[in-house]
């Protein structure tokens, strides 16, 4: 059975960090040598138990984000589909149209998209921790999140009436959901370590 997760948020909602934790739970990544399809290789990050997650992981930001031209998610997800991948993980800021999840879940036999159901309070904290890890120290303004925000949950609204399968979770249940859905038992101590 062929799979997708893609998880959607806002700025500080904990998508990447979501991704890594996936990353980490499929065995972590192949080296680009090992990967055996040549085609996205450098827009898609694959994992040891073969899951594919759409984007590269080397900075604090990943994922279909990084993809330029964003038009290419099409093109990797269908690839990933095609090559095998036990499970496709995928996740944006970009707010993807209905069109674009309509025909996402047409190329798996199972598609959950989940709204990482974050607070806000807790989304402009890792903003701000994030810029200060960068140096950033010019005052932030969170009307961009908030806006943002807003265009996630309306997102959602849409995917539900349009029949689509969509959660609304915060991190941990997000996490678990993921991993039922790709496949993957939660890693011990001792995995995530190796």
């Amino acid at each position: 059975m062929s799979t997708l997760v893609y998880v959607h948020g806002t700025n500080g909602s904990g998508k990447s960090t979501l991704a890594r934790a996936v990353i980490a739970a499929a065995g972590g990544v192949l080296e680009v040598d090992d990967v055996p399809h040549t085609l996205g290789r450098n827009k898609v990050t694959w994992t040891r138990k073969r899951v594919a997650l759409m984007g590269k992981y080397g900075n604090a930001c990943g994922g279909l984000d990084g993809v330029r031209p964003y038009a290419d998610a099409h093109h990797l997800v269908q690839h990933a589909r095609s090559c095998d991948a036990t499970g496709v993980f995928a996740e944006s800021l970009v707010t993807p149209g209905l069109q674009t999840c309509k025909d996402f879940a047409e190329y798996f036999d199972r598609t959950v998209f989940i709204l990482l159901d974050t607070p806000e309070t807790i989304c402009i904290a890792n903003v701000l921790l994030r810029r200060r890890a960068k140096g950033n120290s010019k005052p932030y303004d969170p009307k961009n999140l908030q806006k943002k925000l807003r265009s996630a949950k309306a997102w959602a609204d849409n995917l539900e009436r349009a029949g689509l399968q969509v959660r609304r979770l915060q991190y941990k249940q997000a996490y678990s959901l993921a991993l039922q859905v790709l496949g993957l038992p939660k890693p011990s101590v001792e995995d995530l370590l190796l």
